[in-house]
């Protein structure tokens, strides 16, 4: 028989083993669960990140969205500011008629040699004329110009044969200009930068005009020695070197003019040098539409998109 003592020992055994496995029970489930919410705070966080992420992002391309919209309207802004303030020059200086951007197409003579006589008369009231300043003597500045660049025209080619020539060429303007007339060209390209579009439209025209205005108010170059200065501005080191220091208008302006003249060249059998003039009319359309501040900026890429035509 098995005493009671060894009975009760058992049961009681029993009973620790039951709460043994109980405990250990309780255990795996509370680290099961603990380990199952663990996961779904991961997941809960992930989701609040990516989701935070995804509204960030979106916010940000709005923000962008926005700084850009500002950014234009600041830049139409300034340009609705510039144009007015260009409108108010230009009619202060030439009057009320100022379009002659048809480069020589049916302009009145009379007028157009009216508007150069007024910019001389107002060239000749501006410090940056120097000793050229006076009465009649904007006419004697671009009379002497005129001699000292046909005088001596610059290497279309040989340039680069020793350092001497190369020296000589990209010296050239200085040399024959002299420093005074120098600096009266560059100050007046930098204090008339806001009108030099409507400037150069006008003289162009004139200048090109022939025999429609044989009675010329000032002495221009003929267009043997224009050609030789278009050739020099777009097809020497010298002459691109010389534009490279230059406003970026300016030398995209310069540009634009010597293609067309090398055109005009083409056009009387002058391109003596044989100046192929597609890469040149191409690199202009691209400087021109890439040029911020351009008042005339769908003409000069209508006369381009032309010799486009013209010459593929």
């Amino acid at each position: 028989m098995v005493s009671l003592s060894g009975v009760s020992k058992q049961k009681g055994t029993g009973r620790m083993n039951r709460s043994i496995k109980v405990l250990i029970t309780v255990l795996i489930a509370a680290m099961v669960l603990f380990m199952v919410f663990t996961q779904i705070r991961k997941w809960h966080q992930a989701g609040i990140e990516r989701v935070s992420f995804e509204e960030k992002a979106a916010c940000d391309g709005e923000i962008a969205v926005l700084k850009a919209d500002l950014e234009s309207i600041k830049n139409e802004l300034a340009q609705l500011k510039d144009t007015e303030e260009y409108e108010r020059r230009v009619s202060d200086i030439f009057g009320e008629k100022t379009d002659y951007f048809s480069f020589g197409g049916g302009d009145d003579c009379n007028e157009l040699t009216l508007q150069v006589k007024t910019f001389l008369k107002y060239m000749e009231q501006q410090d940056y004329m120097g000793s050229y300043k006076g009465i009649g003597d904007g006419q004697k500045l671009i009379s002497d110009v005129t001699k000292s660049l046909t005088r001596s025209t610059p290497m279309l080619s040989g340039e680069l044969e020793d350092l001497i020539r190369l020296i000589q060429n990209v010296t050239h303007l200085y040399r024959n200009l002299g420093k005074e007339r120098v600096n009266i060209l560059k100050s007046l390209l930098k204090s008339e930068s806001d009108i030099i579009e409507t400037v150069m439209a006008i003289f162009y025209v004139y200048m090109t005009s022939g025999d429609r205005c044989p009675d010329k108010v000032i002495q221009l170059p003929s267009l043997e020695t224009q050609y030789r200065y278009a050739g020099y501005f777009l097809n020497t080191l010298a002459g691109r070197s010389y534009l490279l220091r230059r406003d970026s208008k300016i030398r995209v302006l310069v540009s634009y003019y010597a293609v067309l003249t090398i055109d005009l060249a083409n056009d009387e059998m002058l391109n003596t040098y044989g100046i192929d003039i597609r890469p040149f009319v191409d690199h202009s359309f691209y400087e021109i539409s890439n040029q911020k501040g351009l008042i005339y900026r769908g003409p000069y890429l209508e006369r381009l998109a032309g010799l486009r035509a013209k010459y593929n």
